[in-house]
């Protein structure tokens, strides 16, 4: 009996263990290969700390960030809750230095979710209990390959 017990047991963890591996990444992986050349005047901004810009690509857009001592960060501006939702599309907030879903319209901003990020991708408040979808950024002088 107990031989059944810590069997029963044993496969239990092991498949409790096996869901935790499965990436639940909510948004889809889509090929991103984008290039940005800082000595442009067009985004010759981005040298400085705290700035960004929107460039196309992944899901829906991708944002590349300027953070802090010389870091930069580029995620898909597709809000990690329910990003098949039209309206589930990240923008900075300048006012907070955060992330929040959905759009800016003539009449305001306009919410899609509660959810708001950190300018490091990671969940500051939801329904979103994942982060955002991180791309790789290598930075070569003047020059940022954004990549995954």
């Amino acid at each position: 009996m107990n031989k059944i017990l810590a069997l029963i047991l044993g496969l239990a963890i092991f498949a409790s263990c096996q869901k935790n591996n499965i990436n639940n990444d909510p948004i889809a992986d889509v090929p991103v290969n984008i290039t940005i050349n800082m000595a442009l005047p067009s985004y010759s901004h981005l040298l400085n700390e705290g700035t960004f810009v929107y460039e196309n690509g992944g899901v829906k857009g991708v944002v590349v960030v300027h953070y802090q001592n010389d870091e930069f960060y580029a995620f898909d501006r597709a809000c990690s809750y329910q990003p098949s939702n039209s309206c589930a599309k990240i923008e900075v907030d300048s006012s907070f230095n955060v992330f929040r879903c959905g759009s800016t319209q003539t009449t305001g901003f306009e919410k899609c979710c509660e959810s708001r990020f950190f300018m490091n991708g990671q969940v500051l408040n939801g329904p979103a209990t994942f982060g955002l979808k991180q791309y790789q950024v290598i930075k070569n002088g003047t020059e940022l390959s954004i990549k995954n």
